[in-house]
């Protein structure tokens, strides 16, 4: 800001006399704001400062005390667990028929071990750890005979002789405690933490052996690394106050008597204290198991930045006088107008109703220009949308149309076929009263009273009768059904199994007169419902058939039938996109050459999941 002052007789003229006091004005203010800002900036670094160390430690918290839960969880399925509750309980009138069990068991824990879960969180130089998961028996366990006499901290099944002079165990023993920690090292000097509980039978509560988790305190060291604090150390001690990692104390080295650590009370907090002179704050919670997180952090570490803050302000507050009035002005400029033609341009009918192009800006500000352009953008999107949304209509419609041609009428058919079954009953031909009953059911199911959705039982109905006249037509023709009573109830869009199943038959088998087999199933995934019709015929090439419907869905149009059914795998295809959204349809997989066709229905699942599953049947 310049100031310009007359240089004619000792009278000032007005502009002289406003600008030194605007000008005094103008520096107190900027000088109180700087003040201000520079002051609010350092509390709220400092306070920046203080919460980045907390966040470190509820960081820090949050992952061990996941690791120590996968621990827990690692051990209730274990406990929990059928099928090696049956290996546990399991009786033998001699000690070698428990081999085939005992190697069972061993290679379930030595998958477990396997799982690592307990992740070095990206540290560069931490290895990555596995479980130690062990089974010590009881004599109350048929496998005791074949346990190894003597525990060594590795994955195993071991009898519980030898851990009878433990605290641990003793304490879990007494049912003091439900689940027991502590900590050790190994013979090879590794340092390790346990987790115990007990194992009781599930049929009669009696205690059969204890399941013992470990991992390597290698993988908690990963997440600290992940969590460094820029000053300061962390703490992470035992109920008896023994150090189970430190970057500054060793293993299970007692700090007990460490007056910050006494000082101590409560599950969670933060005190003030002094260490090696200086004052330090102490963050701590306490971990489900009874163990305590610490952070341990310089109180000048939280103040380190408030001479920086400061001379940045003084520094900003100085410019701020030089430049504010020369950019106000271009400023306000730059920014307003373009804006407000863009208003003007929007408000105009022509522009609204794709009339006209909203008018091309070019401020040279970033923001006003992807403004305009990202708002131009957005017109032809709309614009675009509404288009593909008549069009859908329209080929909806078009295909509820064609629906309706390929249907005759119901009351004719099926009179029709009660005559032929009533002749075929009347003549003794129970095969071909058969047949025509299965028919009746293909068309009563398919045809669904002209609606589009049908439960999954009643398509699967619709599909069994189908088969069914297959199976009569073919010698050699196996047909088997996986569906879970849960997903029974999902609605879905009618008539998309069927001519998979038909597809299958015409073009997996057209060579092939022995040994046919279609295999239809169901699954829940995250992406929905699943349904799945295999086959083992001479297959197709999956990237093929998924490029076709791609090509023929971005055509807009297509000929059904080259999928080669009634309806056509596009028609089906595309019925369940029109009615589900893009994302859904059908997909072939990938499987080995010559083991056949695998073709799956993605839908969004909807309906009711009652409890209980159906079994695998053969039609």
């Amino acid at each position: 800001m310049a100031i310009r002052f007359p240089a004619s007789s000792g009278h000032s003229g007005l502009l002289s006399r406003l600008s030194l006091p605007i000008f005094v004005l103008i520096v107190t203010f900027i000088a109180l704001f700087a003040t201000a800002a520079s002051y609010i900036l350092i509390r709220v670094q400092n306070d920046h400062t203080l919460k980045m160390a907390e966040q470190s430690t509820k960081f820090v918290y949050r992952n061990i005390e996941y690791q120590f839960n996968t621990m827990n969880n690692v051990a209730a399925f274990l406990m929990s667990n059928q099928s090696i509750e049956n290996l546990l309980m399991s009786t033998y009138q001699q000690p070698f028929e428990a081999v085939g069990d005992f190697y069972t068991l061993e290679a379930n824990l030595q998958n477990l071990s396997l799982l690592s879960l307990l992740n070095d969180f990206g540290s560069g130089n931490v290895v990555q750890q596995s479980y130690v998961v062990s089974v010590a028996l009881e004599p109350g366990s048929g496998l005791f005979a074949m346990a190894t006499e003597h525990f060594s901290p590795i994955t195993g099944i071991y009898k519980n002789t030898d851990l009878q002079d433990q605290k641990w165990f003793q304490s879990l023993s007494r049912g003091e405690r439900q689940n027991v920690w502590w900590s050790q090292k190994t013979d090879a000097n590794a340092a390790m933490i346990y987790s115990a509980r007990k194992k009781t039978s599930l049929k009669d509560g009696r205690s059969v052996g204890t399941v013992i988790i470990g991992a390597d305190t290698g993988s908690i060291r990963g997440i600290f690394d992940n969590a460094r604090l820029d000053e300061g150390f962390h703490l992470l001690l035992d109920e008896s106050d023994r150090v189970m990692y430190s970057e500054r104390y060793d293993f299970l080295e007692d700090v007990g008597g460490l007056s910050y650590v006494r000082a101590l009370e409560g599950a969670k907090g933060s005190i003030i204290t002094k260490i090696d002179g200086e004052n330090h704050r102490v963050m701590f919670e306490t971990l489900d198991n009874g163990w305590k997180l610490l952070a341990v952090v310089p109180e000048s570490h939280f103040s380190r930045y408030t001479l920086a803050i400061s001379l940045i302000g003084a520094a900003t507050a100085a410019a701020a006088l030089l430049i504010a009035g020369f950019w106000l002005r271009r400023i306000v400029i730059r920014v307003t107008v373009p804006i407000t033609r863009l208003v003007t341009a929007i408000q105009r009918p022509e522009v609204v109703e794709f009339k006209e192009p909203l008018p091309a800006q070019n401020t040279g500000i970033y923001e006003v220009d992807e403004l305009n352009q990202k708002f131009a953008a957005m017109l032809v999107t709309i614009h675009g949308l509404i288009e593909k949304s008549f069009t859908e209509e329209i080929e909806r419609r078009q295909l509820q149309l064609e629906l309706l041609h390929a249907q005759i009428n119901p009351h004719f058919l099926y009179n029709t076929l009660d005559l032929i079954n009533c002749r075929a009953i009347m003549t003794g031909d129970q095969e071909t009263s058969l047949i025509v009953r299965s028919l009746a059911n293909v068309f009563r199911y398919g045809l669904n009273r002209g609606k589009t959705w049908i439960s999954l039982e009643e398509e699967m109905k619709q599909v069994e009768a189908y088969l069914h006249i297959q199976m009569m037509m073919m010698d050699d023709l196996r047909i088997e059904i996986k569906i879970p009573d849960e997903l029974l109830h999902a609605s879905i869009v009618h008539l998309i199994l069927q001519p998979l199943a038909e597809n299958a038959i015409i073009h997996g088998f057209s060579d092939r007169k022995q040994g046919c087999r279609i295999v239809i199933s169901a699954r829940l995934e995250r992406e929905g419902l699943i349904l799945r019709v295999d086959d083992n015929g001479r297959g197709c090439d999956a990237d093929r058939m998924n490029g076709m419907l791609r090509q023929q869905l971005a055509r807009g149009n297509g000929d059904s039938s080259e999928a080669g059914t009634g309806y056509g795998t596009l028609n089906v295809h595309r019925r369940i996109q029109l009615h589900d959204g893009d994302m859904y349809g059908l997909r072939y997989v990938r499987i080995g050459e010559g083991e056949g066709t695998r073709v799956e229905v993605v839908l969004p699942y909807q309906g009711k999941q009652p409890t209980g599953r159906k079994d695998v049947a053969d039609v």
